[in-house]
């Protein structure tokens, strides 16, 4: 066996001076790297009302305002975020939030009351049936309450072809609408009943004339 050289012992002691450095320095290194708290996310408390308001995150659903009143969202990426409250019967609201690292953001969000107006449908003829953005709202005439916005009305009637018409709605105000509807190629028209003939009418009258004459006659025997 041959006797070790001085390049093998140096080479040897090399190695292990590096492993005793390395050691040491990955020891104090390491935990600080794992217990480095997480700074790219935060948190979120949305509170307002009504209760029950649907709240979007950047376009997404990210929940419903709880009875407490308060929405907690955890784990969103620090920086701006768009935050959208809206509830039926109230106007919608949006804000925009900017989410802190590793702390949480507060925002209140309280809806209003959405304005209201309404919609006075007639036709011709009547007794049309009322579609307001193809939900079913009645028969003709007829004065519809509605938030204020823009709706599609259609009126239908069996016989003849539908009618539709864009109206837009002020809050606090009555929009007047009237549809005129035409038969379908083939269908019926109703017309407006003559009434009774001449020569009815006159066998009616001397019937009654008659029959109260034998009435006369019985009451005086």
């Amino acid at each position: 066996m041959r006797p070790p050289t001085f390049t093998m012992v140096t080479g040897f002691f090399s190695c292990l001076v590096i492993i005793c450095l390395i050691f040491p320095v990955a020891a104090i290194v390491a935990p600080e790297v794992v217990s480095a708290p997480d700074q790219a996310t935060g948190t979120l408390h949305i509170d307002g009302s009504p209760v029950g308001m649907e709240i979007m995150l950047d376009g997404r659903v990210a929940g419903q305002v709880a009875d407490s009143g308060v929405l907690v969202i955890d784990n969103i990426p620090v920086g701006l975020h768009d935050v959208m409250a809206s509830f039926p019967g109230y106007e919608s609201q949006e804000v925009q939030v900017n989410v802190p690292g590793g702390l949480a953001a507060e925002v209140r969000i309280d809806l209003a009351t959405q304005a209201t107006g309404s919609i006075d449908i007639s036709s011709t003829p009547t007794n049309v049936q009322i579609f307001v953005d193809d939900l079913y709202k009645g028969i003709t005439p007829a004065v519809i309450e509605v938030p204020a916005g823009s709706y599609i009305v259609l009126l239908r009637l069996s016989g003849y072809q539908d009618w539709s018409a864009q109206v837009d709605v002020n809050g606090g105000e009555t929009t007047v609408l009237s549809g005129t509807l035409l038969p379908t190629s083939g269908a019926p028209v109703p017309t407006a009943s003559s009434g009774p003939s001449f020569m009815m009418t006159m066998l009616i009258i001397v019937s009654g004339c008659i029959f109260a004459a034998l009435c006369c006659q019985k009451g005086r025997r």
